[in-house]
């Protein structure tokens, strides 16, 4: 009870914190989200139409699927450096196969009887895809939607590693302070925000099922265009692509290093125009700092100077 209480205390004091952690953390997994989407998509669309494309292709993706995730994104730094964007593509690579996988088993279940009724009343196979066979394995499409953005929410905490944003943040940080309260109220946070998106998406899958008048679908539609719309811009208010008067501070996941950080934060913004940013509790520390701060992704971090001396000027 005594960990719950300290648990539920600190969302409270802290509520503006994991606010920002939580608006960060929906936009990096529904930009992977909405791209796997659309290229997963695609890609099961392709190869059901080249069956022979089928094997090598979700072979491709099932390899891609059992790389462990700090390898990849210790693989996508030297390419993407440090933060969202490398973080948001290694969450597509993993949300893919599931994507692939849903669309292309989807329409593979359709009987041709049916896609060829539709070819035989006169339909190109752009009408006979659209009008016929997405919506017949819309079912087992938005099923692997369903699982993939679940997983994608989940798996963003380990963004955090890299200096990505979202609820990771806490939970690294908590790991790393020892302090069990800042964990737990991140890993349940993450849970809630899973677990509401599958909700959202079952009552989406009820909807295609059961679809309402025409007025609804013209509600749903203007809702579906104001998400995009909101977490595009989330994706700027927080950062994604970057303000050149903005000082990006990075500190190694050290109390030390924390306190550092927000001493940095506070003397440029008291003595220059210019506003300061923390991306806290890097993982990995130097070795993936310094890469990024050669690719301007950080301006300044502390460093320590027998590691700054063996690592750096080496």
């Amino acid at each position: 009870m005594t960990l719950l209480h300290a648990v539920v205390s600190m969302m409270t004091e802290r509520s503006s914190f994991f606010l920002q952690l939580m608006i960060e953390h929906l936009w990096i997994s529904g930009a992977a989200i909405g791209i796997a989407i659309i290229v997963g998509g695609t890609a099961g669309i392709l190869i059901y139409r080249y069956e022979r494309a089928a094997a090598p292709t979700l072979g491709v993706v099932n390899f891609l699927y059992t790389i462990p995730s700090i390898s990849m994104l210790g693989f996508l730094i030297p390419f993407f450096g440090i933060g969202n964007a490398a973080a948001i593509i290694a969450l597509t690579i993993y949300a893919l196969l599931p994507m692939v996988r849903a669309t292309h088993t989807g329409l593979a279940q359709i009987p041709a009887a049916l896609s060829e009724a539709g070819a035989s009343l006169g339909g190109s196979d752009f009408y006979v895809l659209t009008r016929v066979q997405l919506p017949l394995a819309m079912p087992i499409i938005m099923a692997g939607i369903r699982n993939m953005a679940t997983m994608t929410i989940a798996l963003a905490g380990i963004a955090s590693f890299i200096g990505a944003g979202g609820l990771g943040v806490a939970i690294y940080r908590g790991i790393t302070t020892n302090n069990p309260s800042l964990t737990i109220a991140g890993s349940l946070l993450i849970a809630v925000l899973a677990l509401s998106a599958d909700a959202v998406l079952g009552r989406a899958e009820a909807w295609l099922k059961h679809p309402p008048r025409m007025a609804g679908k013209r509600r749903v539609a203007y809702a579906g265009t104001a998400a995009a719309v909101l977490i595009a811009a989330s994706g700027v208010t927080y950062g994604f692509f970057g303000r050149a008067d903005v000082i990006h501070i990075a500190t190694k996941p050290m109390t030390e290093q924390l306190i550092m950080g927000e001493m940095l934060k506070m003397v440029i913004e008291q003595n220059t125009g210019l506003e300061a940013r923390i991306t806290a509790g890097v993982g990995g520390g130097t070795s993936n700092i310094q890469p990024g701060m050669e690719s301007g992704a950080f301006d300044i971090y502390p460093e320590y100077t027998g590691t700054g001396w063996n690592m750096v000027l080496k």
